[in-house]
């Protein structure tokens, strides 16, 4: 059973913030994970949706555009996009995602 909250993110430095921030957290099989917007969920699950996922390799050219041409002294996980290193638990309860994405369309959320 999946359990979604909408949950407020304090700021780390201690100061005021006249917008708050509020993340999405899907609770599932043993993991919680977390959504800075609606456009991160439909991501996700446009994503784990394939039935056949795509190669994980991007193009050198796309890579120094993104993060520079210094990219190849960047650690493995700073290359790699954020939905690729989610677990593949996720597709365990599919319709949990789903469920997140509608809750926080409706404003029920």
């Amino acid at each position: 059973m999946a359990r979604i909250s909408k949950v407020l993110v304090e700021r780390q430095d201690g100061k005021a913030s006249l917008l708050p921030r509020h993340v999405i957290v899907v609770r599932v099989a043993s993991f919680a994970f977390r959504f800075g917007s609606v456009e991160r969920l439909r991501e996700c699950i446009k994503y784990y949706e394939k039935k056949t996922r795509p190669s994980s390799r991007i193009a050198a050219k796309t890579l120094a555009a993104d993060l520079g041409e210094d990219w190849r002294e960047l650690r493995g996980w700073d290359v790699e996009r954020w939905f690729e290193r989610l677990p593949i638990y996720l597709l365990e309860e599919p319709k949990a995602l789903s469920r997140a994405l509608a809750l926080a369309e409706t404003g029920k959320l």
